[in-house]
């Protein structure tokens, strides 16, 4: 049986040397790279596509979030997010943004080895009562959407927005990006939240993920 290849996202080399030494003592898992950077993960996953990574929640260029944007719903290697302290919202914007589950930074080993495997089989780490409010978030999603035909009514260039957003882009980066005022943007996004009902960026952001509206990722 393949071992269970595995990339090592932190910005600690310390950390990512203890992790590293932790899985060459267990023969069903082989360490396939590090990423000390979100820009490093995002490269290296595409590259080396490994079976699972192992994401810390804070580095830092950006978010492990961030990096999940990124990625896109599309990345088939799947993702435990790793942090000191995840807090409950964290955790769910990473299992909307496809992450497979949650592990904190300070678990016994054999936990964490537990939620390689199980992540491997398809099975989400995370706990029930957290499965039990993403899929009322889902539910109360899907209810004030139920009359949106298309795309929700965007137009084609806020759809860009959206993706752009989704990728981690602010405003500003926005307006350089499509050539238009930061006034604009703006006004944009005004309407973009009242078309899809969300409240923010953040909102937007895992509302655009589920509904695959982000896909195709905007040209810089």
């Amino acid at each position: 049986m393949n071992p269970i290849r595995i990339l090592l996202v932190d910005d600690h080399a310390i950390f990512r040397q203890g992790l590293r030494k932790l899985f060459e003592e267990q023969s069903e898992f082989s360490v396939i790279g590090e990423a000390s950077s979100g820009a490093e993960a995002v490269e290296a996953a595409t590259r080396l596509s490994p079976d699972v990574m192992l994401l810390d929640l804070q580095l830092g260029d950006m978010t492990g979030l961030d990096v999940l944007r990124r990625l896109g719903v599309g990345m088939k290697a799947k993702t435990l997010l790793l942090g000191a302290d995840i807090q409950r919202a964290d955790e769910l914007t990473a299992i909307l943004l496809g992450a497979s589950g949650t592990v904190g930074k300070y678990v016994a080993s054999e936990t964490l080895f537990q939620s390689i495997r199980s992540v491997v089989t398809g099975e989400m780490w995370v706990k029930r009562d957290v499965i039990g409010e993403l899929i009322g978030m889902l539910r109360t999603r899907e209810n004030s959407t139920s009359n949106a035909l298309g795309h929700f009514g965007l137009t084609a260039r806020e759809l860009e927005i959206v993706k752009a957003v989704v990728q981690g882009m602010g405003n500003r980066e926005i307006s350089e990006s499509l050539g238009i005022s930061h006034f604009t943007v703006k006004h944009y996004m005004t309407r973009i939240f009242d078309k899809l009902l969300v409240a923010n960026r953040v909102e937007l952001a895992l509302f655009a993920t589920r509904q695959g509206l982000a896909q195709n990722r905007p040209s810089r």
